[in-house]
């Protein structure tokens, strides 16, 4: 056991240099300001903090608060820092930290930090005695671990909420809260835990006055404290085993446990509970006057709110066993004075501005989250179907952008292929020869229409492969021999019209040459801007630039172009 605690302990000093060397400032004061080293020390501190709290609050304390970045680190470093310093006994002197928690995890989808957030803003208050704050606080933690399903974390819940009743004087819900807590650390298999859970139980029956079987657990519990060598619980049930005693209506077994334990009782509990117990003892052996000065004694202690109200029933029971009727009804209308002026500073506590400030925040922030799921699922609704709408018109659009370089193309082949239309009677010689020289090339064109368009062909060609073969009888087409010979034709009709340009110095670019070539040999325009790689529009633009062109060389050649287009 102890070699497990020292290599847990070395591990985590071997940690520490670690974060020292990497994530500590220029500040040389010990101090872990990185954000990568803080997250990781953190992640230690989780692992270790149920089995070594001592250690990991010793951790906790290695990380300057002042140097945390972002609400999720700031929310997890306030969570881990005040369940280490409950966990250590360590009071908490404001609910400032655990809020920060509380209101970040709130609207968090981590269950169990939202769960812990809660919890430990309970036990907050129950120290700060902000009774009605606590029980709306572990209420809401109570909704989380029904559905998180953790029997531990169950059992230390319903402890808080059997303290929390306690304190309001309602034993039968304390117990019955205690009695769950038992129920889920023995479901858990937390041993030490179970039998604290019971110690809780036999207290609440001292309480409601069933002081046997008080007594009877109080043996059991009393029993496991001495096995396992605990000191602290077998002190606090020596306390319990002597006043339940004094009850039991047996004075020999009083004076016996008395005998055993008075001493220890001095020794390990405070002035005034000790004095309760000597006044009640001696009363039950009839030394009236000791029980008086013990009890008189008492009274001049420095007494808590608690410690009045007990106080004051001690002094009924006393009063009562003496059949003094007056100063008995005296005590105990007292007692319950006192006991209903401490009930309602409870009730009355500013439950409504902590509740209208911080717990309407946090019931907000829920549907407020729960709004963010419903906006955020039919926002992601919506662009899904955006995302569909511009697929489908983006392909609706492709599809018809491609459908129509198809019949641009086709159409250039149909053209390049044979010239429907005829000019004039000087370029019917060159319709006939291009017809003659394109036949195999139409036949091909009506081949490829039927390929494609017709559904019922056994070997129907794609799209692509359609173009390709388009492609590639234009470029067929204008190869340079095919283009020499256009050439030739073009100056026997138009006396020369393809030599003169290009032997003269008119600074025609190449796609202009083209665009004439092709436009004396009957193409559409259409057709011309697919062959030189132009859209339609630009024809029109290249026909004016290079008839200024030809006009600034020669106002012959202009004449016969204007007369030709």
């Amino acid at each position: 056991m102890n070699s497990d605690r020292f290599v847990k302990i070395w591990a985590a000093v071997v940690a520490v240099a670690l974060f020292a060397v990497t994530g500590c400032s220029r500040i040389n004061d010990g101090k872990i300001r990185s954000g990568s080293a803080i997250d990781a020390l953190m992640n230690n501190v989780e692992s270790i903090i149920n089995s070594d709290a001592e250690l990991a609050d010793s951790l906790m304390n290695l990380i300057d608060s002042n140097s945390l970045r972002g609400k999720e680190r700031k929310a997890r470093y306030a969570l881990l820092y005040s369940e280490a310093q409950f966990k250590n006994y360590q009071p908490f002197t404001s609910d400032s930290l655990i809020l920060t928690a509380a209101r970040y995890y709130s609207i968090s989808n981590n269950l169990d930090n939202r769960f812990l957030s809660y919890y430990y803003l309970g036990c907050a208050y129950m120290e700060l005695k902000q009774f009605t704050d606590a029980a709306v606080a572990l209420a809401q933690a109570e909704m989380l671990v029904n559905v998180i399903d953790n029997d531990y974390w169950k059992g230390l819940l319903y402890t808080q909420l059997g303290d929390l009743f306690n304190e309001s004087y309602d034993y039968h819900r304390a117990e019955e809260y205690f009695r769950k807590s038992a129920d889920y650390f023995e479901k858990a298999g937390k041993e030490a835990h179970h039998i604290y859970a019971l110690y809780d139980i036999a207290r609440c029956k001292n309480d409601l006055h069933d002081y046997h079987k008080g007594d009877s657990l109080l043996k059991v519990i009393e029993k496991w404290a001495i096995q396992n060598d605990d000191t602290d619980l077998c002190s606090s049930i020596v306390y319990d085993r002597l006043f339940c005693s004094l009850f039991l209506k047996d004075s020999d077994f009083s004076s016996d446990v008395f005998k055993d334990n008075i001493t220890k009782a001095q020794y390990n509990y405070e002035r005034v509970n000790y004095l309760e117990l000597m006044a009640l003892y001696h009363n039950s052996i009839k030394d009236f006057a000791q029980s008086d000065s013990y009890l008189q004694e008492a009274w001049n202690c420095k007494l808590s709110a608690r410690d009045s109200i007990y106080l004051s029933y001690v002094s009924f029971l006393l009063a009562d066993s003496r059949g003094q009727a007056d100063k008995s009804l005296e005590y105990y209308r007292n007692y319950i004075s006192l006991q209903n002026e401490s009930l309602r500073k409870v009730l009355n506590q500013p439950i409504l501005g902590v509740q209208k400030e911080h717990y309407r925040v946090f019931a907000e922030n829920e549907q407020l989250k729960n709004r963010h799921a419903r906006t955020t699922l039919v926002l992601c609704v919506l662009i899904f179907m955006l995302i569909i709408v511009i697929v489908m018109v983006t392909y609706h659009y492709k599809k018809k952008h491609m459908q129509e370089q198809l019949y641009d193309s086709l159409a250039v082949v149909e053209e390049l292929s044979a010239i429907n239309h005829i000019n004039t009677d000087k370029i019917e010689h060159l319709k006939n020869e291009v017809r003659r020289q394109f036949r195999e090339r139409h036949d091909m064109s009506n081949r490829l229409y039927s390929m494609y368009f017709d559904s019922e062909s056994q070997d129907k060609i794609t799209k692509q492969q359609l173009k390709v073969t388009i492609n590639g009888l234009i470029k067929d087409y204008t190869a340079p021999e095919n283009v020499k010979k256009l050439d030739g034709l073009i100056d026997e009709s138009y006396d020369g019209i393809m030599t003169r340009l290009s032997a003269q110095d008119f600074g025609l670019t190449e796609k202009e040459l083209q665009l004439l070539r092709f436009s004396f040999a009957g193409l559409s325009s259409k057709s011309v801007s697919v062959i030189i790689n132009e859209t339609p529009q630009n024809i029109y633009q290249l026909k004016s630039r290079l008839l200024k062109k030809v006009k600034r060389n020669s106002e012959e050649l202009w004449e016969t172009l204007n007369n030709i287009w």
